[in-house]
This record gives structure tokens, sequence and C-alpha cells, in this order.
């Protein structure tokens, strides 16, 4: 008996938690949905995720480096201003394993440091091999950056789309977001970034939020869209005027302020929201050359396809909302 009490907890754990819905604001907008049809007597379509632009796996988006070997590193110059250091520790065990934000911290800081070697170095033959180096290393920079973006952990977890829309309360995601406004702008100006870029690693990593807010910008798109087609189709069931039975035109309005206006609409503005925060750096992304697999996917959520999508949506269901309130006469807001 001593161990009933603890099974029946347990399973009543269990049983809150698969009643809870797997994504809370699609049953939020079925709901919402669901509701209108019940008021104008449709029925909804079901509501289901869209198809979304896919995301390559890497093998087809990372591209090749050179590898650039410099044969002078027992200079005394180099050995004084820091940069035989730096490559050794680089050729070091565990700098051959190091993962992307780590080589990508390798490059800028040789180039940095490099930068700082040259004007100490007065053998003609080294000051020329390390110029040709700074050139080449500045040159395949963009790729080193891409090849972070799309290959590693963190930004991994942020590309990834899941199988749900963002939570109806966000997630904490501040620190996230400000470590990509600082990657998006070590992609416009890499040699004025001074610190370590590992310190972003692990807030892109543990916060993801851009995925599921691409899924989200689709798949509400969708859904406005189709519920806006439920309202327009059945407009004629609404009847209005003094001689006329206008139950349907008042249920229709506790419906728009009630889940509308006040639960739908505060959520599409909080995607909204975190959109414009994250898209100075989306669009700092997408002036790096990328392969061609990529261009759906770049062009629906770098460049904001899908945020121009979900724009329209919300003012097209807010317009026709107010071509049927205009028909009766109805106030919005009174």
């Amino acid at each position: 008996m001593r161990l009933l009490a603890p099974l029946l907890i347990v399973l009543s754990i269990s049983l809150l938690t698969a009643c809870e819905p797997a994504d809370p604001a699609k049953a939020m907008m079925a709901d919402y949905q669901q509701r209108l049809g019940n008021v104008l007597d449709a029925d909804p379509s079901p509501l289901s995720l869209p198809a979304l632009p896919s995301l390559p796996r890497k093998r087809e988006l990372v591209q090749p480096i050179a590898d650039l070997r410099l044969g002078l590193l027992d200079a005394y110059e180099l050995r004084q201003c820091g940069l035989f250091n730096l490559i050794a520790e680089r050729n070091s065990s565990l700098g051959k394993v190091a993962d992307r934000f780590r080589q990508l911290d390798y490059e800028l800081s040789f180039i940095r440091v490099a930068k700082q070697c040259l004007p100490k170095v007065k053998d003609d033959s080294i000051r020329t091999a390390l110029n040709d180096a700074i050139v080449s290393k500045t040159q395949q920079l963009p790729t080193v950056i891409w090849n972070t973006v799309i290959d590693s952990s963190a930004w991994q977890a942020q590309w990834s789309l899941p199988i749900h829309t963002l939570p109806i309360e966000l997630p904490a995601h501040s620190n996230a977001v400000s470590a990509m406004t600082q990657f998006g702008r070590l992609v416009q100006q890499p040699s004025s970034t001074h610190e370590s870029i590992l310190e972003w690693q692990e807030s892109i990593e543990k916060q993801p939020i851009l995925g599921a807010l691409f899924v989200s910008l689709t798949a509400h798109t969708d859904w406005l869209n189709q519920t806006s087609q439920l309202i327009a189709d059945n407009q004629s069931k609404v009847l209005c005027g003094e001689n006329f039975d206008t139950t349907r035109l008042e249920r229709l309005k506790t419906v728009f302020y009630k889940y509308y206006v006040g639960e739908v609409q505060p959520y599409l503005a909080r995607v909204d929201g975190l959109y414009r925060d994250v898209s100075p750096t989306l669009n700092q992304l997408a002036s790096l050359e990328t392969p061609p697999p990529f261009s759906a996917y770049k062009s629906a959520y770098w460049q904001g396809e899908a945020y121009t999508a979900y724009k329209q949506a919300i003012r097209h269901h807010a317009d026709v909302w107010q071509q049927l309130f205009q028909r009766c006469n109805v106030t919005l807001g009174g």
C-alpha cells in the first residue's frame, strides 16, 4: 500500500502531461477557428503543418577551405610578437579537432596578430610571406564564417525546423539574440572584432529559437489565411439590421474580441517582435555567398519572404473582419 500512493501520483502527472497540447499555439489557433465555425455553422479545415523549405544536409552546404601553411614559424620576429604560439596551439592535437567556432576564432586571431606583427618584421622574405598569408586568410574568411554558421552545433540548433510553433509565452532568448547580433556584425566587419567569439557560442546553442520562429511564420500564415477564408465564405450567413436577428453577429463579436483580440493577436505580435529583433542578423548572414541548395531556405527565412507573407496574412485577416463589421455598421473598439 505504501507504494500505491507514489504510483498514483506518477500516473496522475503522466495523465495531466498527456492532456497538454504538443503545440499550444496551434491549439489556440484551432480553438479560435472552431469557435468561428460554430458561430457560422461551417466546418473549418483541420490545421496541419504546411510544407516548409527544407534545410539541406550539411555535406551539401559546407564549403572547402584551402589549407595555408607557413614555413617560417621559426623566424625570431614571429616568436616575439606572439604569432608562433598562436599557430602552435592551432597545430596541437586539440587544435586539430577544434570545432567550427574555435576554428573561426583562430582565423580572426591570426589575422589580427599577424597584422600587429607585420611592421616588426625586418626580413623582406618573411614580411612578404606573412603579408600573403594575411591576404589569403582575409579572402577566405567569409567561407570560414559560412562554415561556422552552417556546420557548428550551436548554429545548427537554431536552423533545424521543429514540428511545433513557438510557445504562446515566448521562452527566454535575450542572450541568444544578443550573441547572434554580435555574430551578424562580425559578418559585416570581421576586422572590428577584438574579443573571442567563443563567448557567443553557448548562448546561441542553449537558446534555440529561430527554427520554431520560422515554423511559426509559415504555419500561422497558412492557418490565418484558412481562417480568413472561413469568414469570407460565410459572411452571407451574418444578418444585421433592425429587421433581422443579430444573434450570430453578437456571437461573432464575442469571438473577435475574446479570442482573436484577447489571445491570438497578442501572440502574433510577439512572433512579429521576435522576428524584427533577429532580422538584422539574418540580413547580415544573407550577405554571405551561399551554395544553391540553400536558396529556398535563405529566401524564405533569412531574406524575409516568410515574414512578408506573415504580415500580409495578418493584414488580410484584419481586413476580412473589418469588411464584415462595416457591412453591419459595427465600429471596431466600440
